[in-house]
């Protein structure tokens, strides 16, 4: 009997005043994954008689605009392979002639107006290593963050790309090679947001890890991102997301002979996929991860 998620539902239900009616009514009007709960399913999950599935508790608390942490077991159990697919993002090594220790400053920014250097170097990696030409205005008009991690030479070493859109946004207005086109929006958390990560990179591992985290972290903390657009430019990459969430392959880069991601025999040098944010917080492979993310961050940027 799992206690966890019972506990979990009674001091929601005491803390905001609620009847199991009440929070019944509640659940069933504010998301369509509860259009068949009733009141005898509920019961059981407040009595620890049933549990549903951890998505469906993470979407609960996201929807009581509560911490999802609690609910995870950071000592859950994972398969070897879905362990694997975590490690290789994480850990690979990309340029063996700079050490993991290498040291690396990070400058997050809500906007790239002001630095036409480092646009012109983020337009650079687009076009060369995705074979995507983004205009040039495209960063420096657009509503668009940006983590960067640069060395103590000033050398550009890592990026997440990140903006928000409307959760309605249409495939074809979430074109990598139309940005200009893309509805890049102000964050307003009382509004129903997709998160759209348009790349993240770095040859090193640990402002790979902290990229990973950073993602991780948007999402636990910012309750109003329903959905994540990602650009997968990388296989393990790729492989991350669809061995450990449901994802919706919604648009293909251009065909190429090696490299790039693979899927049914073809090799394409970068995916498009949309996400649940549900679905990725509830992945058991982060689940050790999540409830400490800011922890991990500042450790691995205090370690230089």
């Amino acid at each position: 009997m799992d206690m966890k998620f019972a506990s979990y539902l009674q001091k929601i239900r005491s803390e905001k005043k609620l009847t199991q009616q009440s929070l019944l009514e509640l659940l069933v009007e504010s998301d369509n994954a509860f259009s068949k709960l009733d009141l005898t399913t509920l019961s059981r999950w407040e009595r620890g008689v049933t549990t549903p599935k951890l998505e469906k508790q993470v979407l609960i608390a996201r929807l009581m605009n509560d911490d999802i942490a609690p609910l995870l077991d950071p000592d859950v159990n994972i398969t070897k392979t879905k362990k694997n697919s975590l490690d290789k993002v994480i850990n690979k090594t990309l340029n063996p002639y700079s050490s993991s220790k290498s040291s690396f400053r990070l400058m997050k920014l809500d906007s790239l107006k002001e630095e036409p250097v480092l646009s012109e170097k983020l337009q650079t990696f687009h076009k060369d290593y995705l074979g995507i030409d983004i205009q040039d205005d495209v960063f420096t008009n657009q509503p668009i963050h940006a983590d960067l991690y640069i060395n103590n030479k000033g050398e550009l070493i890592g990026h997440l790309l990140y903006g928000y859109v409307p959760i309605n946004s249409s495939t074809d207005s979430l074109d990598i090679n139309a940005l200009n086109s893309c509805n890049f929006i102000e964050v307003q958390p009382n509004e129903d947001t997709m998160l759209y990560i348009i790349s993240a990179y770095s040859s090193l591992s640990r402002p790979r890890s902290i990229i990973l985290l950073s993602i991780l972290d948007i999402l636990r903390k910012n309750t109003f991102i329903g959905t994540a657009c990602i650009n997968c430019h990388d296989e393990d990459g790729f492989n991350l997301y669809e061995k450990n969430s449901a994802i919706d392959i919604i648009k293909k880069g251009n065909e190429v002979d090696f490299g790039g991601i693979k899927i049914f025999g073809k090799r394409y040098r970068y995916v498009q996929i949309l996400v649940n944010t549900e679905s990725i917080l509830a992945s058991k492979v982060v689940s050790d991860l999540i409830p400490f993310t800011c922890q991990y961050i500042e450790e691995l940027l205090t370690d230089n």
